[in-house]
């Protein structure tokens, strides 16, 4: 739907070759000193790393001639605000013949470098699990790889396509604040799939009986308690995790820090998924909105678009 129409699994996957330091999957972890490293990417979000140039582009050419099944179009951005450490981090995992697919989106607790390296290693190790075993299994796999000290720990959300025998939805699971919705075309919606692991969310639900003809006044007490998360990548268990998949045709998914969710509107995440067609257009838009409209923690959005259906002849 968002993604640009193509005739051939080659355009389906345009891919590009530089040379770097750093690698693409561990991008906060400097290479050892050797060949040229080389980095290889594509447009779908796969990357993977060369000791040259040469062997990079031999690697793009696999991926193009292999990658025949499904296709997504990731998008993402951030923005610090007024923070002194950037403590979001996103994660994509693609395999080789683009059969495996991840994403992830982490927001460490605390404004320190601690906190900013435990999202970044959870995020990246949920991605490269989920790809191949589940949105459950990625989030799980991040708790084994934090060290377990209050100081290094992050909330997070993780999303993975489900199989057309499992419905073709999407697999998401979560822990604390980090959110995730799927914006409809045919009905304009942008549906909220997660529900935040807040104190502020608990007393939402364990008062809504009681605050039935006063919803304002309920919604400004619990609000007071929304920065009190209930759970987290570091003391997630199989219990505590939430999960939800989709049981539809997959379309456009939003995965947001609380940068994102609490400054801005729905009808302003909705109006941007709406407008800006290509995913990353659509996640840079989304951490402008959240300054435009006061937000100060860090913002960081992720837009992944799957292609349309007769992407290849």
């Amino acid at each position: 739907m968002h993604a640009p129409q193509t005739t051939s699994p080659t355009q389906a996957h345009p891919t590009s070759t530089f040379s770097a330091q750093h690698h693409p999957i561990w991008p906060h972890t400097e290479l050892p000193a050797g060949p040229q490293w080389a980095h290889a990417v594509c447009r779908c979000g796969w990357a993977d790393c060369a000791e040259s140039l040469h062997d990079a582009r031999v690697l793009a050419r696999r991926h193009r001639r292999t990658a025949y099944t499904d296709v997504f179009y990731p998008g993402w951005a951030s923005r610090i605000s007024s923070r002194r450490y950037q403590a979001d981090a996103t994660a994509v995992h693609v395999s080789l013949n683009s059969e495996d697919h991840a994403w992830a989106l982490a927001d460490g607790i605390g404004d320190h470098p601690l906190p900013a390296e435990a999202a970044a290693r959870a995020a990246a190790t949920a991605a490269r699990v989920a790809a191949r075993d589940g949105a459950v299994a990625g989030l799980l796999a991040a708790t084994d790889a934090l060290p377990g000290l209050p100081d290094e720990d992050t909330v997070m959300v993780v999303a993975s396509p489900l199989s057309a025998a499992d419905g073709a939805g999407w697999d998401i699971a979560w822990v604390g604040d980090c959110r995730a919705y799927e914006y409809r075309a045919d009905t304009d919606q942008c549906v909220q799939l997660t529900v935040d692991h807040t104190r502020g969310q608990e007393l939402r639900t364990a008062l809504a009986g009681s605050y039935q003809d006063r919803p304002d006044e309920l919604e400004a007490y619990a609000r007071r308690s929304d920065h009190i998360v209930t759970t987290s990548v570091g003391t997630a268990t199989a219990t505590t995790v939430g999960h939800t998949i989709t049981r539809r045709p997959r379309q456009r998914l939003i995965l947001t820090s609380d940068g994102i969710h609490k400054p801005v509107p729905l009808r302003s995440i909705t109006r941007a998924a709406r407008t800006f067609t290509d995913s990353r257009s659509c996640a840079h838009r989304l951490t402008v909105a959240a300054r435009y409209f006061g937000g100060t923690d860090n913002a960081t959005a992720m837009v992944i678009d799957p292609a349309p259906e007769d992407i290849y002849p």
